[in-house]
């Protein structure tokens, strides 16, 4: 599995049940490696996309209330999520939010992140992926600008022999 998230200097990645704010580069680079594909988020993530489900996409929600979704499939736990996975065929990207990136983090081997080259005052955050051992950063895009804000697509992995 790959997780897929936006990040600023301090690695918050939301703020409201939002975004920290629109990169259409960024939103581009998501449709191009997520369509077509597996995606699995929480129930606040999905509720926060302007049009669900996302199209051309199987998506999966985790969610301790929901039972049922037009367009998506409801998972009550991460557990159970794992356990469809195993039949899935082709990639799965994790997309949030928080809790989920936290909790899917141990069983993905891949990490798209766009990092964000200032602060925001989010209130959500990821872990400073740079400072776990067993990642590392395999391939990171120039500097680009874009909404006035500076950004670099950075692709990480895990590590084989930690």
């Amino acid at each position: 599995m790959t997780l897929i998230l936006v990040a600023d200097n301090d690695w918050a990645i939301g703020r409201n049940g939002d975004l920290l704010t629109r990169l259409p580069a960024d939103m581009k680079r998501f449709r191009e490696l997520t369509t077509g594909s597996t995606v699995v988020m929480g129930r606040k993530t999905y509720e926060s996309f302007p049009k669900r489900p996302l199209p051309d996409r199987v998506n999966c929600v985790i969610s301790r209330t929901l039972t049922e979704l037009t367009g998506a499939e409801v998972f009550g736990s991460v557990e159970e999520f794992l356990h469809y996975a195993k039949s899935v065929s082709g990639e799965i990207f994790v997309i949030g939010g928080g809790e989920i990136y936290r909790q899917m983090l141990p069983y993905c081997d891949k990490a798209y992140i766009t990092r964000v080259y200032e602060c925001f005052d989010g209130d959500t955050f990821f872990t400073d992926i740079d400072a776990l051992p067993e990642w590392e950063l395999y391939e990171s895009s120039d500097i680009i600008e874009t909404n006035c804000h500076k950004i670099r697509f950075m692709n990480y992995r895990r590590r084989g022999d930690v």
